[in-house]
């Protein structure tokens, strides 16, 4: 069966929008987890106010991705669109979200802790792979990129707090980060996964080239113009 010349099942607006409050729940849920078990690994004393920051800190990036998406479905120019995806690329997700929380931890933004932020973005670039992408929606179902990305984050939150404690900024011990960061990627990434597998899930049905695609997200229809090449195959 030629696929090449087949497109994805797109997700409509609709089940975006339900995809995209599943996903700031879940990380809503994955920033204070990860924040307990910072205090946890780090023997330190659990605050109602940490878990809030937490939470918000999840939110704030779930919730740029969600309307970054969410701006793709209204076409917008090419310039403005741009300016967009550098804001929800990996760079701009972990700038914003340090931005956010040292100004509510330290009343400041220190610049220090940005540059630990941009070259922390490294490895967290994939924690920037939306909601269309995971469904499938893009290039297809693809959940052992997700599985992937679960071990990045630990890296991410060890080079963070690295390049901090370069810069003066001691936040706390590497091996803290690091167990924070692999907890938030293992329930973010797993609400993916699941997504992506859910996607994985596709019926394709072809009558001389004229096609259907569908999976539990949505269908797509067309025209495959190489699809006589499987035929007597």
């Amino acid at each position: 069966m030629d696929m090449d010349n087949v497109n994805r099942p797109a997700i409509n607006i609709w089940t975006f929008f339900a995809l995209a409050a599943l996903d700031i729940a879940v990380n809503a849920a994955a920033g204070p987890a990860a924040v307990a078990t910072a205090a946890h690994v780090n023997g330190s004393p659990l605050t109602a106010r940490a878990m809030q920051i937490g939470a918000l800190a999840g939110v704030t990036k779930s919730g740029v991705l969600a309307f970054v998406e969410f701006a793709g479905f209204a076409g917008l120019p090419t310039p403005a669109w741009i300016l967009l995806v550098l804001v929800a690329s990996g760079f701009g997700i972990c700038v914003l979200v340090t931005a956010e929380v040292s100004n509510l931890v330290l009343g400041e933004t220190p610049s220090a802790l940005l540059i630990a932020a941009v070259v922390a973005a490294i490895p967290l670039a994939g924690e920037c792979i939306g909601l269309y992408e995971s469904a499938g929606g893009l290039y297809g179902s693809k959940p052992q990129t997700q599985l992937c990305i679960m071990g990045f984050d630990a890296l991410g939150g060890y080079v963070f707090a690295r390049m901090a404690h370069n810069g003066g900024y001691d936040i706390c011990p590497y091996n803290v980060a690091a167990a924070a960061g692999a907890v938030y990627g293992v329930i973010t990434g797993f609400f993916h996964v699941i997504l992506g597998c859910m996607a994985g899930f596709t019926f394709y049905e072809s009558t001389n080239g004229h096609y259907e695609i569908r999976n539990v997200f949505g269908t797509a229809r067309g025209y495959n113009p190489n699809w006589n090449n499987n035929i007597g195959v």
